[in-house]
């Protein structure tokens, strides 16, 4: 024992010392820490980087500190999703508002700053078809604002599609593209889902849960409760059998989205840092030809590779699809420069390689025995395991002219080969041409233009079009803002809505705007399209 005590009392002023060290070093990791959370926010706040982020569920806990006065007010705010919450949904919500505005606060602005750079676009596209414009905060819900975030079950980007979903609202998905991941089209494809679903229930708080659990989970569930909203299908949900009740995530994902726009209205009396206003990107659509060299492209822009992917999530290579035309966003003051740029020679993507049109009867095997290369080359080249179907424009690996301008003669006409997807309006603004010039030099009627993927057209005094950049990204341009030269038109043309049809689909597939096909149709931004239905296409 008296060894013990001797030992100690050698030790105290060891002790003695580095507690003077502890405020020094305590000051020193505060600042190292607040370095690194700085620079993460700002890193965040650039750009997003091509890491996929997993995202996980938040579950909250009531830490039993009561609300203070300013949070009290935060709460109490109200808007028209949570305009008539009953005292026992309150308290359901405040859980999840006091476990973001104490515990996870860090969290929250993350999400809120990754998300600034989308949130204008997401209000505006929310605010003009009808859909609460608090329902915009479901982009935070769903990946924390991350174009990138995927999740274990297969879902991806700002909205968390699965790929059949995406698909069903005209999100495209192959090994060059995922759409999924744009802010822009994904948006549109979210309202549309959103205006569905509430076509289903006639009630925001079921639309929103039926976007995460699916409308037929929740289709079954207030079926089985006779349940007249969200809450009152909650606290009946234990009438159910045991697989049809809805799970913790859905539970907590209508509170958790009320909670977040309580949150965003209040962000100075609750003490959140907002996020500096220019970090919204203000950009402009760009119609990417087939097989554009995405990083010359970047290059040419003056952007680094980390700004053009950051801006554009959607490309999964440094090329773009091969067999359609694409969309990128760019800066508006550089559209020009990028239109110029995707009409030059420059812009083929590498490898090189020419065109080829799948014919009848061709097999993977015959091209590439006839074209001189290796199927294994073909696949490769083109990222997929099956021949796509007849009519289909491929990429043979290998030398050969640039598909933007093959056959370009000196008398200034240029021959161009018709692909999937392509419409005249669009064909006429990539060779800065008007719609008539094209229609003339091709015998095509001028009322109704109708291309056949595979068809020579000659394109007289092409040149590359420096058109004006469109209403917003995801919505292509209209001739009257778009098109040097070309006048509006008023000819219009009838399609028969199909399985799986949305507005935003059809606009894509015809070369408008879901806002033009609702003028032209008389639609409201709730309505429900129906297989069968006729729309008119004003011809652009």
């Amino acid at each position: 024992m008296a060894d013990f005590f001797e030992n100690f009392m050698l030790r105290i002023p060891r002790f003695c010392s580095l507690f003077r060290l502890c405020p020094l070093l305590l000051f020193l990791l505060i600042a190292l820490s607040g370095c690194a959370v700085k620079k993460q926010t700002e890193d965040v706040g650039k750009y997003y980087g091509d890491e996929d982020e997993v995202m996980t569920l938040y579950t909250p806990r009531d830490d039993g500190v009561p609300l203070s006065p300013d949070e009290l007010y935060a709460f109490k705010t109200v808007s028209d999703l949570d305009r008539n919450l009953s005292e026992e949904d309150a308290r359901i919500v405040e859980l999840h508002f006091k476990f973001f505005v104490h515990e996870r606060r860090g969290t929250f602005e993350r999400f809120m700053v990754r998300s600034s750079r989308f949130l204008p676009h997401i209000k505006k596209v929310f605010t003009d078809r009808g859909i609460p414009e608090d329902i915009a905060y479901l982009c935070m819900v769903e990946s924390g604002g991350n174009p990138n975030a995927r999740s274990h079950a297969g879902a991806v980007g700002l909205w968390q599609f699965i790929p059949g979903t995406g698909r069903r609202y005209g999100l495209i998905q192959n090994a060059w593209i995922d759409e999924r991941r744009d802010p822009y089209k994904a948006t549109y494809a979210a309202s549309d889902y959103l205006l569905k679903l509430y076509g289903d229930f006639g009630d925001w708080h079921l639309a929103v849960a039926a976007y995460n659990a699916g409308e037929g989970k929740i289709g079954r569930a207030v079926r089985g409760t006779g349940a007249k909203d969200f809450f009152e299908l909650c606290r009946l949900d234990g009438c159910l059998e045991e697989r049809a009740r809805l799970k913790d995530e859905t539970r907590d994902y209508v509170p958790r989205l009320i909670a977040f726009a309580k949150i965003m209205r209040n962000l100075d009396r609750l003490g959140f840092n907002k996020p500096d206003p220019d970090l919204a990107w203000n950009l402009s659509p760009l119609p990417v030809p087939p097989g554009t060299n995405l990083t010359a492209l970047a290059g040419r822009l003056d952007l680094s590779w980390e700004e053009f992917s950051g801006m554009n999530p959607a490309f999964r290579r440094a090329s773009s699809p091969p067999n359609m035309q694409s969309t990128a966003y760019v800066p508006p003051g550089r559209l020009t420069d990028a239109v110029n740029f995707t009409a030059s020679r420059e812009a083929r993507a590498a490898p090189e390689g020419r065109d080829y049109t799948i014919n009848k009867g061709d097999t993977l095997a015959s091209i590439a025995k006839r074209h001189k290369v290796s199927a294994t080359a073909l696949r490769e080249a083109n990222g997929f395991d099956r021949l796509p179907s007849i009519g289909t424009v491929i990429i043979v690996p290998g030398k050969g002219p640039s598909p933007a301008r093959e056959g370009e003669e000196a008398s200034g006409v240029t021959h161009y080969t018709v692909r999937q997807g392509d419409t005249p309006f669009a064909i006429a603004l990539k060779f800065g041409i008007t719609l008539d010039a094209l229609c003339e030099a091709n015998n095509l009627n001028r009322a109704k233009p109708v291309l056949k993927v595979g068809q020579k057209l000659s394109v007289q005094g092409a040149r590359a079009s420096g058109g004006a950049s469109p209403s917003g990204p995801g919505v292509r341009p209209s001739p009257a803002s778009a098109s040097s030269g070309a006048a509006a038109l008023t000819t219009t043309r009838n399609v028969t809505v199909q399985a799986g049809d949305t507005l935003f689909s059809i606009a894509a597939k015809n070369g408008t705007s879901v806002s033009v096909l609702q003028k032209a149709n008389k639609l409201g931004s709730s309505t429900t399209l129906k297989v069968g239905q006729k729309l008119i296409i004003p011809v652009q």
